[in-house]
């Protein structure tokens, strides 16, 4: 009897183990009606799940019942496994949880729901609120009104406005990463640009409760038009950053650097002047921003902004003079802020946003023919090799452009230009784009992916290729990776944004539509560390620990940079390592929250189904 009890207890034991071990992965926030839905066990090799159902709750009211499709493991993901659950023919809005088993036991998701415009009704408003609390004020904004150079104490200038640019950094940037070549992130020109096309998006939606979104937005985008207009350096281009650096982030320690600097967020500025001679920076150019560091999307969101009934500190002509006065510059004189003297993908796709907007501004044709030019070369720019066919070029040879945090714009630039272009050239772009798309969809579904999560055709610094999910630490910008949410943001919405083009053929539209999904969703949930990456939305949320202090709280609304590939190994995954384990300040790279991020989802989220 007493070995009965034992053999008992041990069974007991074991379920209670494969319970506490297996969990359902799910979309946080939950699904559209007529969305694609699918949610995902995670568990071990030993495991085999043989149904599902999906419950109302909290009634427990079983709506499906289905069989769980094993999808096995990913890559070297730790020594997980897993098991596709879909469900996408139920319509009907309510709550729901996911229950599944394995001989005996039960393993049951959190509650979600299935709504109507479920991420508008519960995201958007959030993140409007989370760019708000960005705006860079008190002390530091202060000081911004009379901001010294470095290597240049004599000039100053008044960049006050803008919005700090992540968790940690209380610093304004245009784009940083201007020494990788290839890898120009858009920071404060993005979240402007953002925040107009959302207002477009959402208008042509026409629902009245996107009422208080639209004028939120709207005076959002404002406010970052009137920064861009001070940092724009009369007869010349914009100032690229003001840093925030030092430990504490003192208002006194706040400098404008030069462009071409490394990755040194958390430094002090020098105390003297001068470079590491001791000489002072030569001209104005040293501070400014080529095409590709954050001046195309400067210019486009100010030709926006200028469009509008209404306007910021500055007017609507303001707003179009600083654009049009940029460009004519930069047409000029962009190849010299390189900081290789060449042109690469990423000037193509930010003028092709600049010259697409001015000409919609102004219908002068000198910006259709400037947009024409640069469409015609990131066109040109569609390539291919032994291993694949359909990506971009980044440069004159068949580098493959990867980004971590843009890399749907030279779609989302071709979209954009394509409202302007002639029926001839339509069909054209559409071919390229749907190359492009396909290429995408290839590369993510070639091998065992059952979150969708969209990969890329990566370089490292070496000059080894291969097909990755996770953006390599060893790349141009070395020290600099972190995880790429705006990335997968990015990609929803070139998918997004293509997908009406493409309602002939359903097949392909479909895959669209679902692909979209599937980056959103890891965002907010269906994830291997079953965390909603957006704060103050779905279930755990990652807290920012920084060297085991909690001083730079997330906010809500913010989305953290993500998951990353492998710490030790690039086939491995990993999240939220502590400094106790790397003994390096790497948390960073996880958890802390960063402008792109939230400006590529608003995006997304904007755009009509």
């Amino acid at each position: 009897m007493k070995r009965l009890f034992t053999v008992l207890g041990l069974l007991l034991i074991t379920q209670w183990a494969l319970g506490q071990s297996a969990k359902i992965l799910f979309n946080h926030l939950g699904y559209e009606p007529e969305g694609p839905k699918k949610a995902l066990i995670q568990g071990g090799a030993h495991q085999q799940f043989t149904s599902f159902q999906l419950l109302t709750y909290p009634e427990g009211k079983m709506i499906l019942k289905g069989t769980p499709e094993a999808k096995g493991p990913v890559e070297k993901w730790k020594a997980w496994h897993y098991w596709s659950l879909e469900f996408s023919q139920v319509e009907e809005e309510g709550e729901y949880i996911i229950a599944a088993q394995s001989g005996g036991v039960e393993v049951r998701s959190l509650p979600f729901m299935i709504q109507k415009e479920l991420l508008e009704r519960k995201t958007m408003s959030d993140v409007l609120y989370y760019f708000k609390g960005q705006r860079s004020s008190g002390q530091l904004d202060k000081a911004d009104r009379n901001m010294r150079f470095e290597g240049n104490e004599d000039q100053r200038v008044d960049v006050h406005g803008g919005w700090f640019d992540a968790t940690g950094d209380y610093g304004k940037h245009l784009s940083h990463l201007s020494f990788s070549t290839y890898f120009n992130p858009q920071q404060i020109p993005l979240v402007v640009w953002s925040l107009f096309k959302t207002y477009e998006n959402l208008t042509t939606r026409n629902n009245p409760s996107f009422r208080q979104y639209l004028r939120r937005a709207l005076d959002e985008g404002m406010y970052g038009a009137d920064y861009l207009v001070r940092v724009k350096r009369p007869q010349g281009s914009f100032y690229r950053s003001v840093s925030g650096r030092g430990a504490e982030k003192k208002a006194e320690d706040r400098i404008i650097p030069p462009v071409m600097t490394g990755f040194k967020i958390k430094e002090k500025p020098p105390v003297a002047n001068g470079k590491e001679e001791g000489q002072p920076y030569e001209n104005n150019e040293t501070y400014e921003v080529s095409y590709r560091a954050g001046a195309g999307l400067s210019i486009a969101s100010l030709a926006l902004a200028s469009t509008y009934p209404v306007s910021g500190e500055f007017d609507n002509r303001r707003y179009l003079q600083v654009a049009e006065e940029a460009f004519a510059y930069l047409e000029e004189n962009n190849v010299k802020l390189t900081n290789d003297g060449k042109e690469n993908i990423v000037d193509d796709y930010c003028a092709l946003m600049a010259a697409t907007e001015l000409y919609k501004a102004t219908k002068d044709l000198v910006y259709l023919q400037a947009a024409k030019k640069r469409a015609k070369r990131l066109l040109a720019r569609q390539s291919g090799d032994k291993a694949y066919q359909g990506y971009w070029r980044a440069d004159e040879g068949n580098r493959p452009f990867f980004h971590a945090a843009d890399a749907g714009m030279p779609v989302v630039s071709l979209l954009s230009y394509l409202e302007i272009v002639n029926e001839n050239e339509k069909e054209e772009i559409l071919l390229a784009v749907r190359k492009s798309l396909e290429h995408e969809l290839a590369i993510t579904s070639e091998v065992t992916n059952p979150f969708g999560y969209s990969r890329q055709y990566v370089q490292n610094k070496a000059g080894e290729r291969w097909a990755s999910f996770f953006y390599p630490h060893d790349a141009e910008t070395a020290p600099w990776w972190q995880g790429e949410n705006a990335r997968l943001s990015s990609m929803a919405s070139a998918a997004k944004m293509a997908a009406p083009h493409f309602r002939k053929d359903p097949e392909f539209y479909t895959r669209l539509q679902v692909f979209a999904w599937d980056q959103l969703s890891w965002i907010l949930g269906r994830n291997p560390y079953d965390c909603c990456m957006l704060e103050g939305s779905g279930y755990n949320n990652p807290q920012y620990i920084f060297f085991g202090s909690y001083e730079y709280t997330n906010a809500p609304g913010g989305i953290c940079n993500g998951i990353t590939g492998g710490y030790y190994d690039r086939n491995d995954i990993d999240f939220m390592l502590p400094y106790s384990e790397t003994q390096k300040d790497n948390d960073w790279r996880w958890v802390e929250q960063w402008l792109p991020h939230a400006s590529w989802y608003l995006l997304a989220v904007s755009l009509p189904k």
